[in-house]
């Protein structure tokens, strides 16, 4: 495998590969350390039909937004820029769509997201309620298609949440992806959700599918002053745990009704293999036979909806 390293005082990326590495391989890229589309501070725009590539920050960022929808974009090959160093480990980063601090009215839709260093969607902020604000309000991810990222949705905040809505999206593989074995936290999941001290109301998570991951299909940490309201999902492990609570313990298939009584969510989920129309070509469709075509909270299909 090459090696890289990239030295910032002269600006140069140093390669070490044994033998000729023309011959072992088509290309050498190397992916900027920027954010594609910056919409720090933007309102009112409509981002449709963009292929958003090769970029090593995220895909979409910015802070400060209002009234942005991304719809029927392809977002992938994002991340795994340097962003700091941590007790003299590098941290890298790189989310797929990002909404960061202030965050307002958004609609994130029909896109298809993958080998995405770290999240494919997230809002996140780390306002303290005084001198920095962090309001997440009004923020809906709809008929998004997922595959190939450590984490599928990422949340967290500190100071006011509302009205974050995540329904009918179908995440795939989490965790299998480019940057997963470069990590120095290999944590693959599809919802990943952290402390939450923020003032949240109506956090919604319904009628997705969850396939597959490396570690756990969803890691929270129970503080929430308001909890999510998760329901109507297909999960479906892969032979990984389902859910794994901070210092609450970890749930599999076996202990699915357990985690059900005691945490109140997923009361309607089904835990079911779905069955795709051709999962090797990225089909995701799901199939005639699939028990994923009822179940969800209309009693209609979950995850993706074509129109």
């Amino acid at each position: 495998i090459p090696q890289y390293y990239y030295s910032p005082h002269n600006q140069c990326v140093y390669l070490r590969h044994d033998g000729n590495p023309g011959a072992a391989n088509k290309s050498i890229e190397l992916a900027l350390r920027t954010t594609i589309i910056n919409q720090g501070n933007k309102h009112d725009v409509l981002y449709e039909n963009l292929a958003v590539r090769y970029g090593a920050a995220h895909g979409f960022g910015g802070g400060d937004t209002k009234r942005i929808v991304i719809r029927g974009c392809d977002i992938y090959y994002i991340g795994g820029g340097h962003q700091y160093t941590k007790n003299g480990r590098p941290v890298r980063f790189g989310n797929g769509i990002e909404f960061w601090g202030n965050a307002d009215e958004h609609l994130v839709e029909n896109n298809r997201l993958w080998e995405i260093y770290d999240a494919a969607l997230t809002n996140q902020g780390r306002g303290d309620g005084k001198k920095i604000r962090s309001f997440e309000t009004n923020i809906t991810y709809r008929n998004n298609v997922i595959w190939n990222a450590e984490y599928s949705f990422e949340y967290w905040n500190n100071d006011v949440t509302e009205n974050i809505i995540f329904v009918n999206n179908t995440c795939v593989d989490a965790g299998t992806v480019w940057s997963h074995a470069q990590r120095p936290n290999p944590n693959g999941a599809h919802l990943m959700f952290y402390n939450n001290p923020a003032k949240t109301k109506n956090f919604v998570v319904r009628d997705n599918i969850f396939v597959n991951s490396t570690e756990v299909c969803m890691r929270m940490w129970n503080d929430w002053q308001e909890p999510p309201l998760l329901d109507n999902n297909l999960w479906h492990g892969g032979g990984q745990p389902l859910v794994r609570f901070e210092k609450k313990g970890v749930f599999g298939v076996d202990d699915f009704a357990a985690y059900q009584q005691k945490f109140g969510f997923d009361r309607n989920s089904v835990i079911a293999e779905p069955v795709f129309v051709d999962p090797a070509r990225r089909d995701y469709r799901l199939a005639p036979n699939s028990p994923g075509l009822r179940g969800a909270s209309d009693g209609g299909a979950f995850g993706v909806r074509l129109p």
